[in-house]
């Protein structure tokens, strides 16, 4: 993926959290655009982001894996706004590490679906 790529879709990626559905929709649209004429699609990119590991600072074995958690809920049926949660959840946690509010969330969905304690 060329570097213009990746910043055009970062860009877009953060657009996927407008409280305006429009938005969000030509968001997603531009994002699947800017894949195809990259020679891929929201697969691969989805794929990517879950293969990434936090490189930010040391892990210690009580750690949560926060961006292991938002892949594991990724794959299950969620409402749209859990979907848009998680989707931020998968790109955010890869480089830092979430908010208390945003793991308690990522906590909550991640027990529901039966993949957490």
């Amino acid at each position: 993926m060329t570097p213009a790529a990746n910043d055009k879709l970062g860009k877009l990626i953060r657009m996927l959290s407008s409280d305006k559905d429009g938005e969000v929709l030509a968001a997603a649209s531009a994002i699947k655009r800017t894949l195809a004429a990259e020679g891929s699609d929201i697969h691969a990119l989805a794929d990517a982001l879950c293969r990434l590991q936090p490189q930010h600072r040391p892990r210690h074995e009580d750690d949560n894996d926060w961006h292991g958690i938002a892949c594991e809920c990724q794959a299950h049926g969620l409402s749209r706004r859990e979907q848009n949660f998680v989707a931020d959840m998968v790109a955010w946690t890869a480089f830092r590490e979430p908010t208390q509010k945003q793991q308690a969330w990522l906590l909550s969905i991640h027990r529901r679906v039966g993949r957490h304690g």
